[in-house]
Order: structure tokens, then sequence, then C-alpha cells
């Protein structure tokens, strides 16, 4: 039985965090928790869009800003509760976002998880790759798979997974969109390592540029040392 643990998984727009969370997540039998899916699955509901609150952090996500951290740490602390009365394990893509949010979460997990069964990972890419992937990036309509760029996907039409119609994100891909998401990044998620180091945890740094399955093994070969069975 693996213990309980929170792995925190950092990178730029593009560095491959959903594709890599997957496969942590189906190694070591965590569940995934996207500050993103949450955030989408409140802002684009239906029954919800006359609630201000939602348009508010609706302009703010499809401009490419980040969204209200205490309105983000909300629903993430609540998410968190839930799956660990359930007992469950779990990987953060890109969650805390700001400073704000880490100063609000990150205690709060302890006080759950402990300290020691906390880690945190810093997928690195460069901004020009950054770009160049979210601007062809594509994703199934149906389930979501990404569909990474490459000479043998350039012209798929289906999902390799479910079959579904494989679209693009619009403007949330946008290459003027995603400098936005990188400026973002660098000025209100990158000090978040600061504030991570000084209560003594060390980043697990990993080079993104490579495949993902290059990626995944690096990963692995770091993580696996870490969590191990009780």
């Amino acid at each position: 039985m693996v213990k309980q643990r929170i792995v925190i998984l950092y990178g730029p727009p593009g560095a491959g965090k959903d594709t890599q969370a997957e496969r942590i997540a189906h190694k070591f039998n965590f569940v995934i928790v996207s500050s993103s899916k949450l955030i989408e699955e409140r802002i684009f509901n239906p029954a919800l869009q006359n609630d201000s609150i939602i348009q508010r952090e609706r302009k703010l996500f499809e401009a490419g800003r980040l969204c209200t951290p205490s309105w983000i740490t909300e629903i993430i602390n609540e998410k968190v509760n839930q799956l660990h009365q359930e007992g469950k394990g779990l990987i953060f893509t890109g969650s805390p976002r700001t400073l704000y949010e880490a100063e609000n979460e990150i205690p709060y997990w302890e006080s759950i998880f402990g300290q020691n069964n906390i880690l945190a990972i810093v997928i690195n890419i460069r901004p020009e790759t950054s770009i160049f992937r979210n601007s062809h990036r594509r994703i199934c309509e149906k389930c979501h798979n990404p569909i990474i760029f490459s000479k043998e996907t350039e012209n798929l039409t289906q999902c390799p997974v479910c079959g579904g119609k494989i679209i693009d994100r619009g403007v949330l891909d946008a290459p003027e969109t995603i400098k936005v998401r990188l400026q973002e990044y660098k000025n209100r998620t990158e000090p978040i390592f600061k504030y991570l180091k000084e209560r003594g945890y060390q980043l697990i740094g990993i080079d993104g540029e490579p495949l993902p399955d290059e990626v995944t093994k690096q990963i692995f070969k770091k993580l696996e040392p870490l969590i191990k069975n009780d």
C-alpha cells in the first residue's frame, strides 16, 4: 500500500504537466487534481453562467490571466479535504499558482498529509518551446486526450484513444495568449519556488525539452526512491 502523498507538478504552459501527471498517477495510483479542470468545470458550467463570480473568473481565464487566488484556494482545499477523507494520494498540475495560494494551501495540506509526504517537481522548457507546443496543441473533444504535435499526428482528425473529434482550443492557445500566460507564470508562480525552499522543500528539476517518454523516465527515476511502499 502506497502512502498518502501529494505531488505538485510545476512547469510553464506546454511543459506537458497533464501528460506526465497521467503517467505518474497511473504508476503510483494517485488521483490527479487539475486546478485548470476544476476551474473549467465551474466557469463553463451552463447552470452557473449568471453567477457574477463565475462571469468574472471566466473573463480572466479566457484572457490568459490567472483567476482570483482566493476563489481558487477555496475550491482547491475543498477538493483536497474530500480526497484525503477518501484515503487518496494526490497529484497537482500547476497548483498552487500564486504565492497567495501557496501560503493558504500548503500549510493546510501539511496539516493533513504531513510535510514529508509532499513533493514538488518543476518541468523546465524554453519560452519558444512553450509557444510552439501550445500554438500546435490539439485535444480530443470527447475525452480531452492531448494530441502531441508531430508529423504522424499533424493530420489526425479522430482521437486514437476514443475516436472522438480532435479540436484546438482557439483563443486559449493563441500565441499572444500564451505570451501572457508565460509572463503570469514568471511573475506569479515562480515566486512560489522560493517560498517552498524556505519551508524546507527540495524542488525536483526536470528537463522538459525531450519527447514525453524521455521526460517520464527522468521523473520516475527521481520519484521512485522517494515514493516507497509502506
